[in-house]
C-alpha cells in the first residue's frame, strides 16, 4: 500500500495529535482500523513511519519526509472537489494567494479589485508571510499561487508569469535619529547599528548578511527579531534601532514624519517579483482567472520601482 487520500489523512492526524486514539476519533474510525492502515502503509514503503511510545506516536525521519506529500494529497483532493462544484455551479470558488507584506498591500489587492468586478462571487483568501513560509504553503497546497521576490528553485514549483514588478529595500530609522541627517553612510557604519529584523535564515536576512560578509564585515546581531512588520516598525519607533524594509511598508510613517530613509547606498536592494504555482495538481477556474488578471495588471506595474 502506498499513499492515498485516506492514508494521508491518517498520517496527518496521527502526527498532529500524537495519538492513534485521538486520530481515530477525529476521523470517525476505530483505533484498530487506524493501526492496520498505518501498518499496511509502512509495509508498502518498507520503513517505519511512526515510533510508538508510552505517550503515543511520533513521526520517524521517514514519516517526517512523507508528511508534506500527505498534506499535498489531501489538499489536491479537496481542490478536485472544488473544481467539480464550481463547474456545476454549486460553489462560488476560492482562490488562495500568498505573498510578502509589501506586495499584499499593493499589487495583490489591485489584482483582486479588478477580479471582483468580473467575478464578485469568488472568495479571495490572502496569506501574508515571509518568503520561506509562502513557499511552504505553496508546496503544501494551502496556497494556490504565490507572488515573491525570492527565486523559488524547487522541483515542485514553476514560474507562472515573468517579472511583474520591482521594489527597493532600504534602511529606515526614527526621523529624529541623527544618522537620518547624514548624506552618506558606509557599510562599516551600518555594521555598528542596532537592528530590528526578521528571523535568521529568512531570505531578507540572508541578503542583509551577505552584503556585510562580502565586504569582510560582521554586523551587530539584531536586537529585536520578529516576522511581524508592525512589531519591527514599533521597535524602530520606540528605540534608536534601524530596520531594512521595502518603502511601501513604511510609506505611512514617512508621510507622517515618524520615520526616514537612512542613506546607506550599499544596503539599497532592488527586488524583482514573480508569480509561482505548483508544477503538479489541479488549477481551479478562479485561480486561472486570477493569473490572467495578474498578467494584465503587471503590464502597468512591472516598470515601476515602489
Amino acid at each position: 500500500m502506498t499513499l492515498d487520500v485516506r492514508s494521508a489523512q491518517i498520517m496527518l492526524e496521527c502526527a498532529r495529535r500524537g495519538s492513534l486514539g485521538a486520530a481515530a476519533a477525529a476521523l470517525n474510525m476505530t483505533q484498530p482500523a487506524i493501526t492496520r492502515m498505518l501498518k499496511r502503509l509502512e509495509d508498502g514503503y518498507g520503513v517505519p513511519l511512526f515510533e510508538r511510545t508510552t505517550r503515543g506516536v511520533v513521526p520517524t525521519v521517514f514519516g517526517e519526509a512523507l508528511l508534506p506529500y500527505a498534506k499535498l494529497v489531501v489538499s489536491e483532493v479537496g481542490n478536485a472537489a472544488d473544481v467539480i462544484q464550481q463547474m456545476r455551479g454549486a460553489s462560488r470558488g476560492v482562490v488562495r494567494i500568498g505573498g510578502v507584506a509589501s506586495v499584499v498591500s499593493g499589487f495583490i489587492l489591485a489584482v483582486i479589485h479588478e477580479m471582483r468586478r468580473e467575478h464578485p462571487e469568488v472568495q479571495y483568501q490572502i496569506i501574508e508571510d515571509l518568503e520561506d513560509r509562502v513557499l511552504e504553503g505553496l508546496k503544501g497546497g494551502t496556497i494556490d499561487i504565490a507572488i515573491s521576490p525570492e527565486p523559488y528553485l524547487d522541483d515542485d514549483i514553476v514560474i507562472a508569469t515573468p517579472d511583474i514588478m520591482h521594489d527597493t529595500v532600504s534602511v529606515f530609522a526614527r526621523s529624529d535619529h541623527p544618522f537620518c541627517r547624514r548624506e552618506h553612510l558606509s557599510l562599516d557604519d551600518a555594521a555598528r547599528f542596532g537592528w530590528a529584523m526578521p528571523p535568521p535564515g529568512t531570505p531578507t536576512v540572508r541578503e542583509w548578511q551577505r552584503r556585510f560578509h562580502d565586504n569582510a564585515l560582521e554586523p551587530n546581531a539584531p536586537s529585536i527579531i520578529s516576522r511581524s512588520v508592525p512589531v519591527l516598525k514599533a521597535a524602530v519607533l520606540a528605540e534608536s534601532l534601524f530596520c531594512w524594509m521595502p518603502l511601501p511598508l513604511v510609506r505611512q510613517e514617512i508621510e507622517r514624519g515618524d520615520m526616514m530613509r537612512v542613506n546607506v547606498p550599499d544596503l539599497d536592494w532592488q527586488r524583482t517579483f514573480r508569480v509561482y504555482r505548483r508544477k503538479k495538481g489541479l488549477m481551479t477556474p478562479p485561480t486561472a482567472n486570477l493569473l490572467r488578471a495578474v498578467r494584465r495588471i503587471s503590464e502597468t506595474w512591472k516598470e515601476q520601482v515602489v
